[in-house]
């Protein structure tokens, strides 16, 4: 973002400062401390284009500006702009109760200190606004605080141009820094989630077939025994088990059993 602040002010330096010092009044997030200094920093390095007192003049001028549009906002319309949604963003109920005890409790002092605080001046300046304070009296705190940091930050970016281009080349390589590890991440990622579906759909998928090697090899010729029931292996295991007994001699039908007769004593 600095370096397209800093080309975009480079190209048009006067309405380039004025058209970002109102949108920070609007409440786009963006400091005026860096406009300022961007504002001196091209009054050094593009001296054809702008010189220091005018670009004071135009940033002065258009702070004041940005700054009178919160403040006849909520001069106008009250709280009830708060029904819109974007606004709520900046100015929400909580801060605007919180301001509203602050202005009760110091009054002016909320109005000149928040010229020098980014992030609250949209709603100080609001809520001074809601609370119908006088033209004058606005406009001489924030010219106040107007007057101290638009000379101040202006000569500093213009004195500074040296550490200016250092510090617009640490971002730069940070800027970068931080996209190639955004790249890293986002490669790991998604190798962990190509990963992890892969591993799930092998587990919903279930076992697979396994081939068993068979105990005995297996003679050419000889057919596949065939399976045998639990009944039928148990007979065969006990008949088995019988083999080694003793064999009864055969009887023949109707007769002794046959074998030698015994002769007479």
């Amino acid at each position: 973002m600095l370096e397209q602040l800093l080309d975009a002010i480079a190209a048009y330096p006067y309405i380039g400062v004025a058209l970002a010092f109102v949108l920070c009044g609007l409440g786009f997030p963006l400091p005026e401390e860096i406009v300022l200094l961007v504002g001196g920093y091209v009054c050094a390095r593009y001296p054809d284009k702008a010189t220091l007192g005018w670009m004071m003049v135009w940033c002065a001028g258009s702070i004041v500006a940005g700054d009178l549009l919160p403040f006849v906002l909520g001069r106008i319309f009250g709280v009830r702009l708060l029904r819109l949604r974007w606004l709520r963003y900046f100015v929400t109920k909580q801060r605007l109760a919180k301001f509203d005890r602050w202005f009760r409790r110091r009054g002016d002092a909320v109005i000149f200190i928040a010229r020098f605080l980014a992030g609250i001046r949209v709603v100080a300046f609001f809520t001074a606004g809601t609370m119908k304070m006088r033209w004058p009296r606005f406009l001489l705190l924030d010219g106040l605080g107007i007057v101290l940091i638009v000379p101040s930050l202006t000569l500093l970016g213009f004195h500074g141009a040296g550490f200016f281009e250092q510090m617009v080349e640490n971002v730069q390589r940070v800027e970068r820094g931080i996209l190639w590890a955004s790249i890293a991440a986002g490669a790991l990622l998604a190798l962990w989630i190509w990963l992890w579906r892969r591993r799930r759909a092998r587990a919903l998928a279930g076992p697979t077939e396994t081939f068993v090697q068979p105990t005995e090899p297996v003679r050419e010729g000889d057919a596949p025994a065939e399976p045998r029931a639990p009944a039928q292996a148990e007979v065969e295991a006990a008949s088995a088990g019988g083999a080694g007994n003793e064999a009864e001699p055969p009887t023949a039908p109707g007769g002794p059993p046959a074998g030698p007769v015994p002769g007479p004593s």
